[in-house]
Formats: structure tokens, C-alpha cells, sequence
């Protein structure tokens, strides 16, 4: 708790200081002889009102001078919290329409299980910032990093098979995330490729990319989608790529599977991301500025009825 205007509380020393400086000699009648008055009993009313009429003037002096100082008292808006910069490199190649993924509602494709499961990983992670890279033929940056997941999750759901070519340029989707994520000023940067393929197109090469994100700081995981029946994805390539980068490879077969994948990757990119503190205001003059005239209004109708001073 500290004061605004501290040197608002001397007001009311000034004030009584003032009163006793100018205080004038009470008007009275002269009478011959007192002596009958005096023997008179001094009434209730005679005796309260002075120290009545000193203790309400205090108060009412003191309660306005705190408010006058607007005591106020400061609080920290907002702490350190778990941060990471993670890219999505999404693979929309035609094979993405397979449907072999078993999931509560029955057999979806792979995409459909794909979406579903980056909207709930997207959820689990609301301070993060979260980009979305999709390739085939070729790579296009869906979203770069931000916090308005609504928005990715909009632009999740417009991603479909086919999007961006038939084929399954890999090296060129990894690519597109390095440029977004490698001047991130964070420990933590990770990009997520998810795929079902082979590297059958683009300009970048995917060992190549993987060799840039090691010497970057950025950490690689990859996804190999498609039951164990229907494997089409190339896993030592996408085990090379994790190990240069210290990222994991993750098979994952059905629903289920991919959902767990997400679940371990939230436990490997996790990092302390300091916020700027900030902090914000209170103030507390109001109930002092209140009870001041409430008291106030009090001394009025005492002093104009009961303790009403009669000449």
C-alpha cells in the first residue's frame, strides 16, 4: 500500500490550526447576575455536543485528506509461464486420403485424423506460438508462428488433400518452417513433420534441411502416419532427420497412436519464457472519500436538529 499524494494528510492539521488562529469569542448576552443560571443542572445535550461536534470535524478532516492521498496499492499482472515456437509442416499428398486410421467413429482418412488431432494439440498449448507449413508438389507457409489459434484452427479445417500437389516435397516444407522459425529469439524451436510418404519432389533436400535446423537449434520431430499394413512413408529418412537434429521419430499407426505422439512431443519442447512483468494499479480513495461524507452528513443532522446550538 503506498500514497499518491502523501502530503495531502497534513490538510488536516492545517485546518485546525487555522480554526484556532481565527477563532473568535462566542457572542452572549450580558447579564446583571448569574449566580441563578449557574445553579442550573447542566443538561446531556450541553455536554456531548462539544466533544460530539470536535470528534465528528476530526474524522470527517482525516477520512477526506486519505482519500485526497489516494492510498493505491500495486499487483503483478502477469508471471513466467511455459513457452515454445513450434512449426507444423503438414503433408497434403495425395496418399493422405487413405483411410486406414481407426478412430472412435469408425475408419477415417489420414488427414481427417491428422486435423483432428493438431486442433486438440494446438488447444493443449494456448501460450505457444504455433505456425502451419503444408506440402506436396510444393510447400506453402499456411500460418506463420502466432497466438490466435482460432485462426489456425480455421485455416486447419480449408486444408485438404491435394492442396498443394500430388506428390511429397518434404525437403521443401521443412524448408519453408526453418525460415519462419530459425530467427526466433527462444531456446525453444521445434518444427513437426508429419508425412506418409517419400521425398519424391521439391528442391530442397530433407537431409540437407535437417543438417541447416541442427546447425540453427532447431529441433525436428517427425511423424510417420499410415497402419502397419499400408507403409509408405520412408522411416530411416525420417529417423535421420530426428537424430541430426536431436529431435524423435514417431511411428503412428491409427487415432490413438497420433494422439499419443502429440502427447510425448509435449513433453519433450518445453521451455521458461520470462514475460515482461507487468503490474497494475488499485486505488482505495473511494471508501474513505464515502465514509468522509457519510460522517459528514451525520455532523449536518445533529448539529441541525438535536445538538442544534440555541442563542
Amino acid at each position: 500500500m503506498s500514497l499518491a499524494h502523501p502530503y495531502m494528510l497534513a490538510i488536516p492539521f492545517l485546518l485546525l490550526a487555522l480554526m484556532v488562529l481565527f477563532r473568535r469569542a462566542p457572542r452572549a448576552a450580558t447579564y446583571g447576575d448569574t449566580s441563578l443560571l449557574a445553579a442550573l443542572p447542566i443538561s446531556l445535550r450541553a455536554v456531548v455536543r462539544f466533544p460530539a461536534y470536535v470528534t465528528l470535524l476530526i474524522a470527517i478532516f482525516s477520512l477526506l485528506a486519505i482519500a485526497a492521498s489516494d492510498p493505491q496499492s500495486s499487483h503483478v499482472l502477469r508471471q513466467d509461464y511455459k513457452s515454445r515456437n513450434i512449426m507444423i509442416a503438414m503433408d497434403l499428398s495425395k496418399s493422405m486420403s487413405f483411410l486406414d486410421f481407426a478412430s472412435s467413429s469408425g475408419i477415417v482418412s489420414r488427414i481427417t485424423a491428422v486435423k483432428d488431432v493438431t486442433r486438440e494439440f494446438i488447444d493443449s498449448r494456448p501460450q505457444d506460438r504455433i505456425g502451419i507449413a503444408v506440402f506436396g508438389t510444393a510447400a506453402y507457409l499456411q500460418s506463420p508462428l502466432t497466438l490466435d489459434h482460432r485462426m489456425l484452427h480455421e485455416m486447419i479445417s480449408r486444408l485438404d488433400v491435394g492442396l498443394a500437389g500430388d506428390a511429397t516435397a518434404i525437403g521443401d516444407g521443412l524448408g519453408i518452417c526453418l525460415k519462419r522459425i530459425a530467427g526466433v529469439p527462444s531456446p525453444s524451436k521445434a518444427i513437426i513433420l508429419i508425412t506418409d510418404g517419400v521425398s519424391n519432389a521439391g528442391q530442397v533436400n530433407p537431409l540437407k534441411a535437417a543438417h541447416v535446423a541442427r546447425d540453427l537449434g532447431v529441433k525436428i520431430h517427425t511423424i510417420g502416419v499410415g497402419a502397419s499394413v499400408h507403409l509408405d512413408f520412408d522411416d530411416e529418412t525420417l529417423k535421420e532427420i530426428a537424430q541430426t537434429t536431436g529431435g524423435v521419430f514417431f511411428n503412428a499407426n491409427d487415432y490413438e497412436g497420433l494422439k499419443q505422439v502429440y502427447a510425448e512431443i509435449d513433453k519433450l519442447e518445453q521451455s521458461t519464457a520470462k514475460q515482461p512483468q507487468q503490474s497494475y494499479v488499485e486505488h482505495h480513495f473511494a471508501p474513505f472519500a464515502i465514509a468522509g461524507l457519510l460522517i459528514y452528513l451525520l455532523y449536518m443532522l445533529l448539529f441541525q436538529t438535536i445538538l442544534m446550538k440555541v442563542p
